[in-house]
């Protein structure tokens, strides 16, 4: 399996409120999963949800999974540690003034020797290259996705509008949290990409496959990646982990 990661507080940011987690390989089945997470809310709160999440899900995972289990059983492992997240920043949050109102973003790829395994919550992407193509696996949980699905407006507009940022989904924002699950049975030489809006939103689906196309090593790929967003104007922090199977 090969790996690149990376992370860069962008050009208009003062913190970098992103976070990422590439696991070491199971000493029994060799899996390995990646978490990233973008945070938000004020008083540096975004920083604090985002380290949240990645800690929780981190540990969580760690301690529920075991080698030899099924879909099923990862699915829920996954799930669990997302609720956990979930629950741990809901908390920080009604407890503490300075964290009133933070959240994040939060997507996990878990790969075995069969599948990878997707967790998702926010607007934060998952995507799958395979055969000279780049497919988004992951759907948006954002007004302006919602506004799309609806027929208001189409992707293009979605580009400009003024509720780009607005995500109707967050690890914290409330006491329940739904989540999406993928699972994608790849085959040999797929690269599944994860990534925050701050690449998303600075390069769009050619750009980000040309850049991954062209570079064999993963974290040039990645690194690439973080270069191109920020010399297009790094309006975020940026973040992607790049997964070769």
């Amino acid at each position: 399996m090969r790996l690149g990661a990376f992370t860069d507080k962008g050009r208009a940011r003062e913190i970098n409120e992103d976070n990422f987690f590439v696991s070491e390989p199971n000493e029994a089945s060799g899996a390995r999963f990646c978490i990233i997470a973008d945070g938000m809310g004020g008083h540096n709160a975004g920083e604090v949800a985002s380290k949240m999440a990645i800690d929780e899900m981190r540990e969580s995972i760690r301690q529920l999974y075991r080698a030899g289990m099924s879909d099923s059983q990862i699915i829920e492992v996954l799930k669990e540690s997302m609720w956990k997240a979930n629950a741990a920043i809901y908390y920080r949050a009604f407890e503490n003034k300075l964290c009133a109102g933070m959240g994040t973003t939060a997507i996990v790829c878990f790969v075995n020797d069969r599948n990878a395994y997707i967790a998702h919550v926010g607007d934060s992407r998952a995507y799958l290259i395979r055969d000279k193509t780049i497919s988004q696996i992951t759907t948006d949980h954002s007004v302006v996705e919602e506004l799309i699905n609806s027929g208001t407006i189409t992707r293009e507009e979605a580009v400009s509008h003024p509720q780009r940022h607005v995500i109707t989904r967050a690890l914290g924002a409330d006491k329940d949290i739904d989540i999406d699950i993928y699972v994608h049975k790849y085959i040999s030489n797929d690269i599944i990409l994860i990534c925050t809006d701050g690449l998303t939103n600075m390069l769009n689906d050619s750009e980000i496959f040309e850049i991954i196309d062209r570079n064999q090593d993963l974290q040039c790929a990645v690194e690439e990646l973080v270069l191109m967003a920020n010399n297009k104007g790094g309006l975020d922090n940026i973040t992607a982990v790049a997964i070769g199977l």
